[in-house]
């Protein structure tokens, strides 16, 4: 009980954020109350929605950027691809991005599927 109540107030805040900012998060459909992860994935799509759906599409779909669904890129190289970006492709979020926070981005991405 006391594990679920720190896991609990995290996604309770994400939801209760994500409502004050206009900003639908879901829960994703294979996600479980109890994977440790899941707090990471609301996190990382509230993330993926301020900095990244402005050109892969809010949806991940692509729009100015490609489609992110179905990545098969490893999280190391994602997570250099978020640090670092793409000259002249992509913006460099290293100095914009925690560690933590690129991990849950990775983490997000890795659940579009």
């Amino acid at each position: 009980m006391k594990k679920l109540f720190p896991l609990f107030s995290l996604a309770l805040f994400c939801a209760i954020s994500s409502a004050q900012n206009n900003v639908p998060i879901e829960t994703p459909k294979n996600s479980s109350t109890n994977n440790p992860a899941n707090p990471n994935l609301l996190s990382g799509q509230k993330l993926f929605l301020k900095n990244c759906a402005h050109c892969h599409g809010a949806d991940a779909h692509g729009d100015d950027g490609p489609d992110l669904h179905c990545l098969d890129e490893s999280d190391e190289w994602i997570t250099n691809r978020i640090r670092n970006g793409k000259k002249g492709q992509m913006t460099a979020f290293a100095k914009k991005l925690q560690p933590a926070e690129i991990a849950a981005l990775v983490a997000y991405l890795h659940m579009l599927k």
